[in-house]
């Protein structure tokens, strides 16, 4: 079994399908990967709610918006000046060229797209492909390289191709970056909590750290 999916099985042992990205629409994946942007899901969750008391959660919907009307929906994401221009001209472009994104049936399509409009940074371009696209990408951010270093010891700039060369299921991809994500936030933080994890039987991080009679806490990571 390759690592990867070693991986994802230590993983799924422990939380099993977490159903994410959570959305009504592909619509409103994409509007919730550029709210997200330097902010919390707590706080996306409200401005999409916000967005949905305003009858405001379809791209052609809010390409025709108020730009100084969006912003202040979508206030409790953060930045919105910005990310209410980015909003307004990403759905333009969208409705403008595909009608719709069901419309975007071609992953490379996809990608010469999106990656050319402002504000799509690769990591926003991949939960596009993957989570409103359905396309097999995976998803690398910082929870990620975080944690496949510290519990697996893996390095590297190649992590991203590795992982989609082994595990080639959309839906187990998915899943994979949302356990990841979660393990992340539940323990292996910035400054990691070890103490009842569920992998610190296999983790490289923390036996170092028992081998050594402390556990390390890396500032920079």
């Amino acid at each position: 079994m390759g690592i990867y999916r070693k991986i994802y099985d230590d993983l799924f042992r422990i939380y099993g399908d977490l159903g994410w990205w959570p959305a009504d629409s592909r619509d409103e994946v994409v509007i919730g990967a550029i709210l997200t942007q330097n902010t919390s899901w707590n706080n996306v969750e409200k401005a999409i709610s916000r967005l949905k008391e305003n009858g405001l959660i379809t791209l052609e919907d809010i390409s025709r918006c108020d730009r100084q009307k969006l912003a202040e929906i979508i206030r409790p994401a953060g930045f919105y000046n910005q990310k209410a221009d980015r909003l307004i001209s990403i759905s333009r472009s969208v409705v403008d060229r595909f009608g719709t994104i069901e419309n975007i049936k071609d992953l490379q399509t996809a990608i010469s797209f999106f990656s050319g409009l402002k504000g799509i940074g690769q990591e926003t371009l991949d939960s596009i492909l993957l989570y409103a696209l359905d396309f097999p990408v995976f998803v690398i951010d910082k929870y990620t390289k975080r944690f496949v270093e510290r519990c697996y010891g893996i390095t590297g700039e190649n992590v991203k191709r590795d992982v989609e060369e082994e595990i080639k299921d959309v839906h187990r991809l998915k899943n994979l970056h949302a356990m990841i994500v979660q393990i992340s936030k539940d323990h292996c933080k910035k400054m990691p909590e070890c103490e009842g994890c569920p992998l610190n039987n296999r983790c490289i991080y923390f036996l170092h750290g028992k081998q050594q009679g402390a556990f390390m806490h890396d500032k920079d990571r």
